[in-house]
């Protein structure tokens, strides 16, 4: 592995378990893609991402692959586990460098994102995310104030 600046080792898997993840990343390659893919494959606002290279990465198990192509003509394999469907990369289709979803790393945590990417597509409703009610679990469970900073 090539040893990085601001290195943060990163370990996981998928959510049955059967796909694990090892490697490590520099802290400014933490990004939070706001495109219009990454919210349809997400299912959500945004996907935030450990950018890394093979080198630099070992992923293990039974690991599915889509091949996406942008409106941009830019393709994109689509990485997830063939068993529970988690989410696990996106990649060039030489597959030097992973895009790895923070969500199945264990650190995901401590992974901020240092950069937001195509934040012309973002949702607008995430600048006031701080001002909407958030509660403890489920719907109906006590009112708490947004996570701050540790």
């Amino acid at each position: 592995m090539q040893k990085l600046t601001n290195e943060i080792k990163v370990d996981g898997a998928c959510y049955c378990g059967k796909v694990t993840i090892d490697g490590s990343v520099s802290a400014d390659k933490v990004m939070a893609c706001h495109c219009t893919d990454c919210q349809k494959f997400s299912d959500a606002p945004f996907r935030a991402v450990a950018v890394m290279s093979a080198e630099n990465v070992t992923i293990a198990g039974p690991v599915q692959e889509y091949l996406k192509v942008a409106d941009s003509g830019n393709e994109r394999v689509q990485g997830f586990c063939g068993n529970c469907g988690s989410q696990i990369f996106a990649a060039d289709p030489q597959k030097t460098l992973f895009m790895v979803r923070t969500g199945c790393l264990s650190q995901h945590d401590q992974l901020v994102p240092a950069k937001h990417i195509f934040g012309k597509s973002a949702a607008a409703w995430l600048g006031s995310i701080d001002h909407q009610q958030w509660v403890t679990d489920g719907p109906a469970s006590a009112e708490m104030q947004p996570p701050t900073k540790k």
